[in-house]
């Protein structure tokens, strides 16, 4: 970025300012629209497409992603939406499809209330594989509910200037090429892998492995028979000539899906495309008809500065890996989750700057983890399927493979699977460590893959507990969070109440008060409550983040130091200094 647009213009007036700035218009700019929105932040998004997304793409909605989608009022619109369990259930891996599976991995064994009542001990909802196009365009309906968020598709972002106080966008409509200057306080950058925000000022990056010349070709064929009676989500194809991978049947559409690797420039031709796929299926005479056919490219790295001066990066323009375990648009609408609330209230003056830098601190973390995971998938994928099929002389003439071959495959596609497929402890099990944290001295569980641990230890999800109103509806603890930050009371709740109107009134923040000690409006399930939330350590408070993450908890005399320790949590969170915070307390 240069000074340049700090020169005024003489000639005509200048572009309104705006709050935040949202450069891409897929589900992670979608999302923080929507979330900025609702907090009264005036948003502009500039997205270069049409509209929303058409490809089939991003399909696997993650628990964590399925409870914000519940907490906007997403979730119900997708009830209908996706594939269900059984024409969705983990991968299978074949020599051709019409020879039926040598090794697989299951995400459920039963049926869909088997794998909906698998999950609900965690989380009201659960993963789901859904297409994007259905989910980009719930959200983008809930985000244009808001007057002061303006979407503007078909707008391309073509230069970024730094001014004193603002920065400057320049957009081009796609049709006819005019240009507009959009001023904002704030650029978020959620453009994806190839980011031009990323290019014109990221200040370098760590890069890994690419997994280029994929093809990618949408059919119509009859195979419910075939490759729809398995279930599987995704069909490997083993043999050389034509390994790949099948995705489901759309459930709309009816279309299938065939990817490959093609290393050639231009894309291949129909006739070759129609072969390639007879011969994965082992069905060569099947009529097929092509859709559309087309090229796509995965490269794997993390930006090294999320933030420079007030332009911000988040989903895969921060961070950018393959697709196996279905993370990128799970792990950037969680970036967004996280950026929001810090945004908001920096912007209206209730924190300090510092506070945007605990959104790199925790969230990158989180992308570590994520681009390591599915650069892993990625590789380790391939270097099971290549050591199986060493010493398999029957593959080529037979289209067989030994007994020997399917135990090694199936030995190592387990564990595989776990990481690939499975990952509660990826959904879940996310632990935040940051300024933003009230830490207590105790350590909340290592963030694995696989496991996932229920807890209130600061920096952890706030677990999903279900709740009786005094209407006599079930809700989830999910639902009370999202927005604002929340004090779940255990016990003494009439005192945290008091507490929290002076902590509002102190610092100007949303702050409620979630009475959960059994006297007020909700009866929390037992005994899970009191193990998780109240826990041996006499817990008498939960403080709750607006993303649904522990800020922090109280034990000790409420009255002697409840209000210290909650008003001390809030200087450190929203970064007031120490002689104004005095000062607070005291008044």
């Amino acid at each position: 970025m240069n000074s340049e647009a700090n020169k005024e213009e003489t000639h005509s007036q200048p572009a309104e300012l705006i709050d935040v700035a949202i450069c891409g218009g897929g589900p992670v700019g979608l999302s923080l629209a929507y979330l900025l929105g609702r907090e009264g932040i005036r948003v502009r998004l500039f997205e270069k497409r049409a509209g929303t997304t058409t490809l089939p793409k991003g399909q696997y909605m993650h628990a964590q992603t399925a409870e914000l989608y519940r907490q906007w009022g997403i979730w119900d619109e997708l009830a209908n939406k996706g594939w269900p369990i059984n024409k969705s259930n983990g991968q299978g891996y074949y020599v051709n499809i019409a020879s039926g599976p040598v090794a697989q991995v299951r995400a459920n064994m039963g049926s869909e209330e088997d794998y909906k009542e698998k999950w609900a001990p965690l989380t009201p909802v659960y993963p789901r594989k859904i297409p994007a196009s259905d989910y980009e365009a719930a959200i983008c309906r809930k985000a244009e509910e808001w007057p002061n968020v303006d979407l503007n598709f078909n707008r391309r972002v073509t230069d970024i200037q730094e001014a004193d106080t603002y920065l400057a966008l320049e957009v081009r409509d796609q049709n006819d090429g005019s240009p507009e200057t959009v001023r904002a306080r704030y650029v978020v950058a959620c453009d994806g892998a190839h980011s031009f925000i990323r290019n014109r000022i990221g200040k370098g990056e760590d890069n890994g492995p690419a997994f280029i010349n994929q093809v990618l070709v949408e059919f119509e064929a009859e195979l419910d028979h075939s490759l729809g009676k398995d279930g599987f989500f995704h069909s490997f194809v083993l043999d050389p000539r034509y390994a790949g991978w099948f995705g489901s049947k759309h459930p709309e559409t009816g279309s299938w899906r065939y990817s490959f690797r093609h290393d050639e420039d231009e894309l291949p031709h129909p006739d070759v495309v129609l072969a390639r796929i007879r011969g994965a299926l082992g069905e060569p005479g099947l009529p097929i008809k092509v859709i559309r056919t087309y090229r796509f490219d995965y490269t794997t790295g993390l930006l090294r500065r999320w933030r420079e001066g007030n332009v911000i990066f988040a989903g895969d323009a921060a961070h950018w890996h393959s697709p196996w375990g279905g993370f990128g648009a799970n792990s950037g609408i969680q970036d967004a989750n996280n950026l929001a609330w810090k945004l908001n209230l920096v912007i209206k003056g209730a924190a300090s700057e510092d506070l945007l830098d605990t959104f790199e601190i925790e969230r990158k973390s989180k992308a570590l983890q994520t681009v390591k995971s599915a650069t892993y998938n990625s590789l380790h994928y391939q270097s099971i399927v290549q050591s199986a099929l060493v010493g398999e002389p029957r593959l080529y003439t037979h289209g067989e493979v030994s007994e020997a071959c399917q135990q090694f495959l199936q030995e190592r596609m387990k564990p595989h699977g776990d990481n690939a497929v499975l990952h509660t402890g990826y959904q879940l099990g996310t632990v935040y460590r940051s300024d933003s944290v009230i830490c207590d001295g105790t350590t909340a569980p290592d963030p694995t893959l696989k496991d996932y641990v229920e807890t209130t230890i600061p920096g952890t999800r706030a677990p999903h507990v279900w709740l009786q109103t005094g209407d006599g509806d079930t809700i989830s603890t999910i639902d009370l969070y999202g927005g604002r930050f929340v004090l779940v009371a255990i016990d003494e709740a009439a005192a945290w109440q008091e507490i929290a109107a002076g902590i509002r009134d102190t610092f100007d923040i949303g702050l409620s008060v979630a009475d959960l000690s059994g006297r007020g409006d909700y009866q929390p399930e037992e005994p899970k409550f009191s193990r998780i939330y109240r826990g041996d350590e006499a817990v008498s408070m939960v403080l709750v983040r607006p993303d649904g993450y522990i800020a922090g908890r109280f034990r000790g005399d409420v009255q002697r130091d409840g209000r210290r320790f909650l008003h001390d949590a809030f200087r450190q969170i929203l970064g007031k200094d120490a002689a104004s915070a005095k000062e607070e307390l005291a008044a």
